[in-house]
């Protein structure tokens, strides 16, 4: 007999932290007493190769290869290595393979869902080791941005290729419903009216395209205020359960349900492009999406593919207005298996593409898909062009300064976000189906 899924989510999450207890997690005092070789460096012969394992994609790898050339050409000592892993899965399971193998990086992107599992693994190196090391000054970064790789009083991981989840929608759909493309839905029930307008106007065969992601839904909770796992998200000490079920959570379970069985919305699966596509193929008018889809979107569209869509950029609607948007997208990490003067290499080039200028570039290179995590970076005049050109790219910049810094616009912490992640589209795909009523799903 198949145990009720509020269950299973509840065990999965339970296993997954105890899992973790038993890597060995390192107590907060001897997680600061970490050393960083910051001066390793210049006893170096030169020029010391760093290995970068990274997940960039199609313009946003552009980018990064932009930087590096930046990097090597401005100095003689360090020199960068890329290797493409192509997911952020797939990297992330590599690194969990070379804890065994011995085979690592001296450098690696990470998103925030893996912060709880690369510190229980005890084989990085703290980033504010080095930046207590170095007395290097972080007054200038945006503070959610830093909170993000905050656990317990230390910050693990240098924020790099920020980003949020924003709402993208066709225009030229708007306009044809009678709707103002330029005040598009703050609100779940906005999203709703909107839909249900687009639909009886005809202008498109649904409202909104809704994957089957629990990214998505993260999200969801954390700009509708609401913590997703006890003990302040898994920050102030180790989750030990999710706080799926609540009132905030049944509200944006019975949403999601509603939209999707009335027809106003579509769902489309897994699949990771499909809800793009839905909007280009004009099955739906609007779609939920990480900003970091917004240069890809542009790139497309700049070749003449779905030249009909007018792509708009908002923010991510929630239950309410006021709330904070987490931070995704990629982290710079210090594996402790490298060697000092490849640890002191890669601090310097964590460095260099954390500053104003390689922070503004890569808001620039993206189409404002990745957003500038150092406060004088938006002073770059041709970040400033860009955003007085088009304000779409500026959206998702202006949201992650919007609403409280608290620990729910942190995110969560998850001891095992892969098998809680696998419970919630459990639950979605069951609900969606038919089989789960949405007040039991969450």
């Amino acid at each position: 007999m198949r145990r009720p899924l509020r269950s299973v989510m509840g065990s999965l999450a339970i296993a997954a932290v105890a899992a973790s207890v038993g890597m060995g997690a390192l107590p907060a005092a001897a997680r600061r007493d970490a050393k960083c070789p910051v001066t390793a460096l210049d006893r170096a012969p030169k020029p010391v190769e760093i290995t970068f394992w990274h997940a960039q994609v199609a313009s946003n790898e552009d980018a990064l290869h932009e930087l590096v050339t930046r990097f090597e050409t401005q100095q003689d000592r360090v020199r960068v290595k890329l290797v493409n892993q192509v997911t952020e899965p797939d990297l992330f399971n590599k690194y969990r393979a070379g804890l065994t193998t011995g085979t690592l990086p001296d450098l690696a992107e990470m998103n925030v869902l893996t912060l709880q599992s690369l510190v229980d693994s005890r084989s990085v190196v703290p980033i504010e080791a080095c930046i207590t090391a170095d007395g290097y000054r972080m007054s200038d970064y945006v503070p959610r941005a830093i909170a993000a790789y905050t656990l317990q009083g230390v910050q693990w991981a240098m924020p790099w290729t920020v980003s949020n989840r924003v709402l993208l929608y066709d225009r030229n759909v708007f306009r044809a419903a009678g709707l103002d493309p330029d005040h598009p839905p703050t609100t779940l029930d906005e999203v709703t009216e909107y839909s249900r307008r687009i639909v009886e106007r005809g202008a498109a065969r649904h409202g909104i395209a809704l994957p089957i992601n629990p990214g998505l839904l993260t999200h969801l909770y954390t700009k509708s205020g609401q913590l997703y796992v006890n003990h302040d998200n898994g920050r102030a000490a180790r989750a030990t359960k999710t706080l799926l079920d609540n009132q905030t959570g049944r509200h944006i379970w019975t949403w999601w349900d509603h939209i999707v069985d009335s027809g106003l919305g579509i769902n489309t699966g897994r699949a990771e492009t499909d809800h793009l596509l839905a909007v280009g193929n004009g099955d739906a008018a609007m779609t939920i999406d990480s900003s970091e889809a917004v240069g890809p979107v542009f790139d497309v569209l700049s070749k003449g593919e779905f030249s009909h869509v007018d792509p708009g950029v908002a923010p991510l609607p929630a239950l309410e207005t006021g709330g904070g948007v987490m931070v995704g997208g990629g982290s710079l990490w210090l594996p402790r298996a490298s060697s000092p003067e490849k640890q002191a290499a890669a601090w310097k080039f964590v460095k260099f593409v954390s500053a104003p200028e390689q922070q503004a570039t890569l808001t620039v290179r993206t189409r404002g898909g990745y957003l500038p995590i150092r406060r004088s970076a938006i002073q770059d005049p041709a970040l400033q062009q860009m955003w007085q050109q088009d304000p779409r790219t500026r959206v998702a910049y202006d949201q992650l300064l919007q609403g409280p810094t608290n620990p729910i616009s942190a995110g969560p912490v998850l001891g095992d976000p892969s098998g809680t992640g696998d419970a919630v589209v459990d639950a979605l795909t069951r609900m969606l189906a038919g089989d789960l009523a949405p007040k039991n799903a969450p």
